[in-house]
């Protein structure tokens, strides 16, 4: 089936930012977040990034507002994620920041409807952002999916892995990073919310800022997992920030960590990186890693095409049957996107299939009916409807159709391991 068109946008004195906007919205955006920004410096950047869409809104379109200046703006980035064996576009929002004399004055709902708007003109079925006050994200249909964790290690109970046997070394460069990319997609094809790095957005040389990393392979040459790490001053015990250590097996992983052991004379402590449920903990020595006391980064996402979003993730091979699909979205106006609706989900041969019901006479399990928080926190993957009742948010549904549903969107908790 085709899907239904696509919403025009609402008229809004949003905009597309160019090259001409860029040092005016660096200089809000660094305001905001801290940092600044010098045009004349060299190197400095002079335009917007690639594979972003930047939005904006003038100062003068605003009472008191002068011209020249930017009152708000916003970046969207065209990533895709990961999707339970699929990949999904997804619109990654950044620098979302309103100029300190226009805040108060309802544009940063304004702004960031017309991005939601926006995502779904460019095929993204979903949004993800990070926030630092989830309450005011929470209010346009964004909901907490993911946390990243980091836990201090000692590098004592590290040196007591034993040898795994038929392992060895590879240093990462620029000739092995393609190897170490290829093996990242596919440890991370199964799970939900992992982004693809992809270029534009991720280079495809060797990251920079002190980034290094080991592959793991077996004696005929094939890769079996990585470590990668940013060397610290140590000024706090912790020398090392291990961004991520990934292998296909348990042993694979105790071979890892093993190697960060060798470490331990020029540090005590390493600080670990975990996605929710990581399989990096079953492989952890002793009792000694305690959490960080650091923040704890919080990750959310909005379904924007409840269509796309569910087509986009392969179905259980053995799963059959269909469902009815109410999603009532209440947070932004109607038409800013085709989250809501009511709509046929079905699967068969591994493959799902949804489309808005059209009043044509089908067996279905039953109905299930989602707000906008728990369709954003289900269709990502990995949480059952009991999990979002927990939550208070709205997920009714008939019994059939609520164990199809869980079984459609089972898999691993989302985990998301990089920022922007």
């Amino acid at each position: 089936m085709q899907q239904p068109a696509r919403p025009r946008l609402f008229r809004m004195p949003v905009r597309d930012l160019t090259a001409g906007d860029f040092a005016a919205y660096a200089s809000m955006s660094s305001g905001a977040f801290g940092g600044s920004y010098d045009p004349t410096a060299p190197g400095a950047p002079r335009d917007f990034s690639p594979g972003q869409t930047p939005l904006g809104i003038d100062a003068s379109s605003v009472p008191g507002g002068l011209d020249g200046v930017l009152a708000a703006g916003a970046r969207i980035r065209h990533d895709r994620v990961a999707l339970g064996g699929g990949v999904v576009g997804c619109g990654g929002i950044a620098g979302l920041a309103v100029h300190p004399a226009h805040r108060g004055d309802g544009l940063f709902g304004q702004l960031l409807t017309a991005v939601i708007a926006r995502c779904d003109a460019e095929g993204l079925p979903l949004s993800m952002l990070y926030p630092s006050n989830p309450a005011i994200y929470r209010r346009f249909g964004y909901q907490v999916v993911a946390r990243t964790e980091s836990l201090i290690v000692p590098l004592v109970d590290l040196q007591r892995l034993r040898p795994v046997p038929d392992r060895r070394l590879v240093p990462v460069t620029e000739q092995t990073m393609p190897r170490l990319r290829e093996l990242y997609h596919r440890l991370s094809a199964h799970e939900n919310a992992m982004l693809r790095r992809e270029a534009p957005l991720f280079e495809e040389g060797l990251p920079g800022g002190g980034w290094s990393a080991l592959l793991l392979e077996d004696l005929s040459g094939t890769a079996h997992g990585y470590v990668s790490w940013t060397r610290l001053d140590g000024g706090d015990g912790v020398g090392l920030e291990v961004h991520e250590v990934l292998g296909r097996t348990r042993a694979d992983r105790i071979a890892l960590l093993r190697s960060l052991g060798s470490w331990s004379t020029v540090t005590e402590n390493v600080r670990v990186r975990l996605r929710p449920e990581d399989p990096l903990l079953d492989a952890l020595p002793g009792g000694g890693a305690r959490p960080d006391p650091g923040p704890v980064p919080l990750v959310m996402m909005r379904v924007v095409d409840t269509v796309g979003a569910l087509r986009a993730r392969p179905a259980p091979p053995s799963l059959t049957g269909a469902v009815r699909l109410v999603v009532e979205d209440s947070t932004v106006p109607p038409g800013t996107c085709r989250a809501a609706g009511t709509f046929v989900v079905s699967a068969a041969d591994g493959r799902i299939e949804a489309a808005p019901e059209e009043g044509e006479d089908r067996v279905l399990l039953g109905t299930i009916r989602l707000d906008i928080h728990a369709a954003s926190l289900l269709l990502v993957g990995g949480r059952s409807l009991a999990d979002a009742r927990r939550l208070d948010l709205t997920a009714t549904a008939d019994p059939a159709a609520e164990t199809f549903l869980d079984a459609l969107l089972a898999g691993p908790r989302p985990g998301v391991l990089d920022a922007f």
